[in-house]
């Protein structure tokens, strides 16, 4: 499902005009001018969308940057602060975009598209470290709390003013309940422990459902090898069964490996669509295997 057919960015020479015709009437100086000359030193101005598009270069190549446009050009909710500098606003106005065929009837992409960077990731995981925390430091407290209020001795009750109307409450609700069914209600849950790359890809596969467009920065960060492969199998079938489009920045030979993706190589000048194979960090695994190629014999 093409829900976001194309994406255009300035040229080289229009974002010079505006850098030029800035910096006459502004006598101030910048310590950057990011967005401006990123993509277009690369030569990048356009990426036309399939259902699996990568974004693939080195550091510094501009995926992050091409993903932040167009999440800002759809105006996209973020879970985690990042630097817009200070043309980020005039960078957005010279760029524009393109739906796909199936949202004509759509009022407004934003609503039917989803971001996930790396950032939100480990955001998420120390959220849940910080949850857990609290609940810990707070449960035997709380199990202490639960005994007071079961076997309190409620001795006056007056509906009328109110008094020990309170307490009565607490007192009833604590008999209803059980110990963790106290805890779960005043503390909260705690989430299982897991690892780094285990949190990261559970919530992947939780935040990923049928019918959106899905903009993935870097999804590989803290995964294993063999979570990268079911994360690449998960993407591939909800693209295939579930009507998701995806745009992804990734390093990863196994996202890089997926069936049918379009994957644009940041690292040429101009940029230029390659298959997987022709990527430089391929050829350098593959190198690296032929190496030691008798030690797998």
């Amino acid at each position: 499902m093409i829900y976001l057919d194309s994406c255009r960015f300035p040229s080289f020479e229009k974002e010079d005009n505006f850098l030029a015709n800035y910096f006459k009437t502004n006598s101030y100086s910048m310590n950057t001018i990011y967005p401006f000359k990123v993509l277009s030193e690369r030569g990048l101005y356009s990426l036309d969308f399939k259902e699996i598009t990568i974004l693939y270069g080195g550091n510094g190549s501009g995926k992050s940057t091409a993903l932040n446009t167009i999440g800002n050009l759809l105006g996209v909710a973020r879970n985690s602060a990042y630097n817009k500098g200070d043309f980020h606003d005039s960078y957005l106005n010279m760029c524009d975009y393109r739906i796909g065929d199936f949202c004509d009837h759509v009022l407004n992409l934003r609503d039917k598209t989803t971001l996930i960077t790396s950032d939100d990731i480990f955001k998420y995981m120390l959220d849940m470290r910080q949850n857990n925390g609290r609940v810990r430091n707070y449960r035997d407290n709380a199990i202490q709390q639960w005994f007071a209020e079961r076997n309190a001795r409620i001795t006056r009750v007056n509906f009328e003013t109110g008094e020990g109307v309170n307490e009565l409450r607490r007192h009833q609700r604590a008999r209803q309940q059980n110990c963790k069914e106290y805890l779960r209600e005043n503390l909260g849950e705690v989430t299982p422990s897991y690892s780094n790359g285990e949190t990261g890809f559970m919530k992947f596969i939780e935040s990923i459902v049928p019918d959106r467009l899905y903009i993935l920065d870097e999804p590989e960060n803290s995964l294993s090898c063999e979570l990268q492969m079911k994360l690449a199998q998960y993407i591939e079938n909800s693209a295939r069964y579930c009507g998701c489009q995806f745009i992804i920045a990734t390093h990863s030979p196994f996202l890089l490996a997926m069936h049918n993706a379009k994957i644009y190589n940041l690292d040429s000048n101009p940029a230029t669509i390659s298959e997987f194979w022709e990527l430089p960090n391929m050829r350098l695994y593959y190198e690296l295997f032929l190496e030691y190629s008798e030690k797998f014999a």
